[in-house]
């Protein structure tokens, strides 16, 4: 028996409900539902490497900012962003900050920066 799983394709602005059919040995033997190529490549991505932006705050030594916004400069596997929250949660930043700064360099060997999202003034 086929097993079928629904992605919302964010491929383009249609937004399809993709339905990805997969056989009993893990393959995918078929796409429904989607109007362009574009959704295929999202949904057989999404389903065999998921990955995404982390975007999050960190604490400053800031009394006039305590939190400083940062994000990922590059997506990151999804089953590694609780473990990532976890070091996010443990950094402190100092001021001053510029946008784009590294806070977090090679986040837990994944080729991924953390990096500041705005300023932090001194």
């Amino acid at each position: 028996m086929a097993q079928e799983n629904t992605f919302i394709c964010i491929g383009c602005p249609l937004g399809c409900e993709v339905t990805l059919t997969i056989n009993k040995k893990g393959d995918v033997v078929g796409f429904a539902n989607n109007k362009c190529k574009e959704g295929e490549k999202y949904v057989l991505e999404e389903y065999r490497n998921p990955v995404r932006t982390l975007t999050a705050t960190v604490l400053t030594q800031s009394s006039s900012q305590p939190l400083l916004a940062v994000r990922t400069n590059k997506p990151i596997l999804k089953t590694m962003l609780v473990q990532s929250m976890t070091v996010l949660a443990r950094a402190r930043v100092k001021a001053p900050v510029k946008m784009g700064d590294v806070i977090v360099a090679n986040l837990l060997d994944t080729g991924a920066d953390v990096v500041a999202s705005s300023n932090l003034s001194s």
